[in-house]
């Protein structure tokens, strides 16, 4: 079977080309391949860090880089705070994240007090202490609107998996039985939107490693997708799977894109 050929391939970070920071082998080198025959952009739903500091971890890790090629969940959600109107955000996140963040919009009061705030949006935040947590409660039990960038329960870690939103979502819930009313990340199709303006579904392929976010967004987007097994998901994962990816592979390196780019397969 025929189909149209690749254009652009979108690559997922954590677990899919490196891991704790250390690239998997052979994971640089096909990426820099790839670049040589179409664009490259790297997603990640990992909002503990800025995308300034993803751009400084892939030029040091030799990894090609064009401007506009993060793709974050934290543009998605400033976007949608200006689309609405609101200006006193308290944002729960890492200090780094939270200085990038205020750095893109000085008007914004991200850390309003309880009845000053008209909203509440959460990153990964690995930093946080308990009082923090507590000032997140208090906005939330009162009913202010709750956003996060995104719902991974857990992000990948070298010692294995650690709470990412999902598992703070939880919490809140167990709590105070609220949940968000947006989520920003993975699989939300929006975060392809950007790179869809520019090619058809088909003419994309993305390649991550997790099934509940990667591959269910690549569903939900209509574009190509292949998985590697060297982050989250294991071989049981996808047998037991009604749906499965189309290609599955160990790793990237065994990706045959030029079958794509040429549309072989």
């Amino acid at each position: 079977m025929l189909h149209k050929p690749v254009k652009t391939v979108v690559f997922d970070l954590d677990g899919t080309l490196y891991l704790s920071g250390r690239p998997y082998p052979g994971a640089v080198e096909t990426v820099c391949c790839v670049a040589q025959s179409v664009p490259v952009y790297y997603l990640s739903n990992n909002t503990s860090k800025s995308p300034v500091f993803y751009e400084n971890r892939l030029n040091c890790m030799g990894l090609p880089l064009r401007d506009g090629a993060i793709i974050s969940a934290l543009y998605l959600s400033l976007d949608a705070i200006h689309a609405k109107g609101i200006k006193n955000v308290f944002f729960f996140a890492n200090p780094e994240v939270f200085e990038w963040f205020a750095a893109q919009d000085p008007s914004l009061n991200l850390n309003p007090s309880v009845e000053e705030t008209e909203l509440v949006l959460v990153a990964y935040h690995n930093s946080f202490d308990y009082r923090e947590l507590c000032e997140l409660s208090f906005r939330v039990q009162r009913g202010v609107p709750f956003w996060v960038t995104h719902s991974d329960f857990v992000c990948p870690d070298e010692k294995g998996p650690v709470p990412d939103i999902g598992s703070f979502m939880a919490l809140l819930k167990a709590a105070y039985g609220k949940e968000p009313e947006r989520c920003f990340g993975k699989p939300n199709p929006a975060m392809l939107a950007g790179v869809l303006q520019h090619y058809e579904p088909e003419e994309v392929l993305f390649v991550g490693d997790r099934l509940y976010t990667d591959f269910e967004l690549a569903k939900r987007a209509g574009c190509r997708f292949v998985l590697p097994l060297c982050g989250e998901t294991k071989r049981a994962d996808v047998d037991a799977l009604e749906q499965k990816p189309e290609f599955v592979v160990d790793n990237v390196s065994e990706i045959d894109f030029d079958a794509f780019f040429k549309g072989k397969i």
